[in-house]
C-alpha cells in the first residue's frame, strides 16, 4: 500500500529523490511554502546555524506542518571532512524521514568526492579552460568586489555578467581579478545530484527493511564489529566480521554476517605483520 509524503525544497531535489521512493511505496509531493536558504547558504549570505543533520530535520519537520501529509522529508548536503580534509572535496547528502503517524525517523547518507573547484584570475583564457575542465551542466557563481552573480552555466554566461557589470575592457580583458566558485545548489551540481540519488536509494532501502519482529521499518546496520577470521591461520583480523542490527521500536537484535567468511591475508597482523 502506497503512502503519501512531503518533501520541501527549492532546488529541484524532487526529480533526484522520488524514483526510489517510488519502488519503496512512498508518493513524494514537493512543497516550496518555506524558503529554505533562510536557514542557510552555500554561497555564505546567510550563515548557516544548524548542523547538517539538524537542518535536514528540521526542513522534514517543515515539510510536514506545511502539508500535513504524514511522512516529511528533509534533505542537507555539506562540503568538508572527508578522508583527506584539505585535500580533497567532500560531499556528504543526508536525507531525513519522519513519518508523524509513529514517530519514527529515519536518515539515509550518501557521500563521496567532488571534482570541483575554484579560481581566482583576471585571464579570461584561464577561465574558460577551468570551466571547460568541469560538467557542462556546473552552475557557477562570479565573485566581483562585495558582488555574486549566482547560477551561471558555461564561459559565455560568465563573459556576460562580466560585460555587464563593466568588467571587460574594449581588447577583451578583465578590469580586475575575479573569483569564480562551483554554484553547490543541488539543481546546478550535478556531481552533488549522483549523491543525492544515492542517499534516496538507502532510504528508501530502509525505509522497506522490516524488523522481524514487529515489522517497524529501518532494520538496518548499525555498528560494524570487526574479528572477521584470516583465510589461512583463521587469526581475528581487523576486516567487518559482522553488523549488528537493532530495532528502533521493540529492540529486537541481530547480527549480519559480512559478505566473505574469511578475510585475505593481506589483511592478518600474523600472516601479514
Amino acid at each position: 500500500m502506497n503512502t503519501t509524503a512531503a518533501l520541501l525544497t527549492k532546488h529541484e531535489k524532487y526529480a533526484l529523490i522520488a524514483p526510489a521512493l517510488a519502488q519503496a511505496g512512498i508518493v513524494l509531493v514537493a512543497t516550496d511554502q518555506f524558503d529554505t536558504d533562510t536557514l542557510g547558504t552555500f554561497s555564505g549570505e546567510i550563515p548557516r546555524q544548524l548542523s547538517p543533520l539538524e537542518c535536514a530535520r528540521e526542513k522534514a519537520r517543515l515539510a510536514l506542518s506545511l502539508t500535513g501529509l504524514p511522512i516529511g522529508i528533509g534533505s542537507e548536503g555539506t562540503f568538508g571532512g572527508g578522508p583527506l580534509p584539505g585535500m580533497m572535496n567532500w560531499d556528504t547528502e543526508l536525507l531525513v524521514l519522519l513519518d508523524h503517524t509513529t514517530g519514527q525517523e529515519i536518515v539515509a547518507q550518501a557521500a563521496g568526492p567532488i571534482a570541483l573547484s575554484a579560481l581566482e584570475s583576471a585571464d579570461l583564457a584561464a577561465i574558460e579552460a577551468h570551466i571547460l575542465r568541469h560538467d557542462p551542466a556546473q552552475g557557477w557563481m562570479l565573485r566581483v568586489g562585495e558582488t555574486v552573480q549566482k547560477g551561471l552555466i558555461g564561459f559565455s554566461a560568465i563573459t556576460k555578467s562580466l560585460f555587464a557589470a563593466g568588467r571587460i575592457t574594449a581588447t577583451a580583458q578583465l578590469t580586475e581579478p575575479v573569483l569564480l566558485q562551483p554554484d553547490y545548489r543541488a539543481h546546478l551540481c550535478p556531481a552533488r545530484q549522483h549523491y543525492i540519488r544515492q542517499a534516496a536509494e538507502q532510504l528508501a532501502a530502509r525505509y522497506v527493511a522490516l524488523c522481524p519482529q514487529c515489522q517497524t521499518p529501518n532494520f538496518w546496520r548499525g555498528q560494524a564489529v570487526a574479528g572477521l577470521p584470516c583465510e589461512t591461520c583463521a587469526y581475528p583480523t581487523s576486516a567487518v566480521h559482522y553488523y549488528h542490527k537493532c530495532c528502533q521500536q521493540c529492540g529486537y537484535t541481530e547480527q549480519e554476517p559480512a559478505a566473505t567468511a574469511t578475510a585475505s591475508a593481506a589483511h592478518c597482523p600474523l600472516c601479514n605483520p
